[in-house]
């Protein structure tokens, strides 16, 4: 009789908490309600009302019941395989070797149940591809200390939590009152134009008998509540510290986010100052980081990018950007305007258009309304181009795009002379080269270049670098 063979079981996976669907839909059951209550002929009718909403109840917790049923977690020897959808199915594996950083967050209908979820800072990931939520507090904590020593080592993972206990200890470098950030955002061009508009939709309501109806104010409710949720209560207790790692931020009021920005892996910075921030010398200041593709968040058209200064004076913004780039002086590169005839496709903002190098960084300027100001580092410029419009090239001018990866910055010369943005292409490809055999950094995980805009316009492109190998 011959030896007997065992085989190995296959693994099966983990379900989440069974609170799961609860804590990611309790909203739209909130939402359904109002909606409800908010309808005069519902409100007549109690008890058709009530029977819709417990419709719309127990179709979310079924439908939600179905989610986390068919979703499953469990370790491998190299990753962490998460299945879902019970539709669709959807397979996600999260490599170790390419776990950046993993916190445990607790949102604050989740923490009102003990519970949390964990967030993978992943390498070429977006924000919504290293979540795994929702646990048990503690055993959130236990699968985060199992990937850190699984990504990193056991002396690695120990090193790390003395690290963030010390980190938490330590006083931060900067932070940002509440106070700022509340002024800011009353005083940002959304909130400032929808509460004006509001107020006139009321006045012509109330009080000059136009026929508009209030209902038609709820988008503009929206534009004033929407950015002070988002700025005030999520970059709430905003902290800038300094680790072994890089900086590491951290916000949040009910959801405390934190990020670590490694040193090397910067990609480009972007400042913005609208128009009453400028007269008050506030200013924002976002960032590209290699590896975390820019996200466009829901009702944005700009790319989101991580928050190194939500709002901050001038001062503040010298002192960060000196953090990020060790001997970067902004005020001290020349900077270009574009030519006076650039004024025919720009009356007012030609002004404002401008660009100019050192030895370090390219950087941009444009716009009247809110100013943009982008710096990229010569080191990491993927590629440069040059096109033009039909009218564009009746005036003699071309814009000049210096490619990134996906995120908020967007370095553009705008309409500079065709002679002179020819002449930019080949000197900052040149010195794109030449910085990367200068320079030495990390090694830059796989990014996307941002896309070139779909017009009808020529252009013309430079490589910096023979090879792809940092892009």
């Amino acid at each position: 009789m011959g030896p007997v063979t065992t085989q190995t079981p296959e693994l099966v996976g983990q379900r989440l908490h069974p609170l799961t669907p609860f804590v990611k839909g309790w909203g739209y059951f909130v939402v359904a309600a109002v909606a409800l209550v908010n309808n005069e002929g519902l409100r007549q009718n109690l008890t058709f009302a009530g029977i819709g909403l417990a419709a719309v109840l127990v179709g979310g917790i079924l439908l939600g019941t179905l989610s986390w049923w068919f979703t499953k977690w469990q370790l491998t020897g190299d990753a962490i395989r998460v299945d879902s959808g019970f539709l669709f199915r959807r397979t996600r594996i999260i490599r170790f070797d390419r776990i950046q950083a993993i916190d445990v967050a607790q949102p604050f209908v989740a923490r009102l149940f003990g519970m949390a979820e964990l967030r993978m800072d992943v390498a070429g990931g977006g924000k919504s591809d290293g979540k795994l939520s929702y646990f048990r507090y503690d055993e959130a904590q236990n699968l985060r200390t199992t990937l850190l020593v699984r990504a990193k080592g056991q002396q690695a993972a120990e090193q790390q939590e003395s690290e963030q206990q010390a980190e938490a200890e330590a006083p931060p470098l900067l932070t940002v009152p509440t106070s700022r950030l509340l002024g800011a955002t009353l005083l940002s061009s959304t909130v400032v134009g929808s509460a004006g508009a509001l107020i006139w939709l009321i006045v012509a309501t109330m009080v000059l008998n136009f026929h508009i109806g209030l209902f038609a104010g709820l988008p503009l409710l929206l534009g004033v509540v929407q950015p002070i949720w988002k700025q005030v209560v999520g970059n709430h207790g905003f902290t800038l510290s300094e680790t072994r790692h890089g900086l590491r931020t951290k916000r949040g009021l009910f959801d405390v986010q934190r990020q670590t920005i490694p040193p090397g892996r910067v990609q480009g910075l972007l400042i913005t100052e609208p128009l009453i921030w400028r007269l008050i010398g506030w200013s924002r200041v976002e960032l590209d980081i290699a590896g975390v593709a820019g996200q466009k968040e829901d009702g944005d058209n700009e790319r989101e990018g991580a928050q190194l200064l939500p709002v901050g004076e001038r001062s503040e913004v010298a002192y960060v950007l000196s953090q990020v780039l060790p001997g970067f002086d902004l005020a001290g590169i020349q900077m270009h305007m574009a030519p006076v005839r650039a004024k025919r496709l720009r009356p007012i903002g030609w002004r404002y258009l401008s660009y100019g190098v050192d030895d370090q960084v390219m950087v941009t300027t444009r716009g009247w309304v809110s100013r943009r100001t982008s710096i990229v580092l010569h080191h990491k410029t993927q590629s440069v181009r040059m096109e033009q419009g039909p009218l564009q090239r009746r005036l003699g001018l071309a814009n000049v795009h210096v490619d990134t990866p996906l995120g908020p910055t967007d370095a553009i010369a705008l309409h500079r002379d065709q002679a002179e943005a020819a002449a930019l292409v080949q000197a900052q490809a040149d010195r794109a080269r030449e910085a990367r055999r200068t320079v030495s950094a990390p090694l830059a995980v796989q990014t996307q270049p941002n896309p070139p805009r779909p017009v009808d316009s020529s252009s013309s492109a430079a490589s910096p670098a023979e090879d792809s190998s940092d892009r």
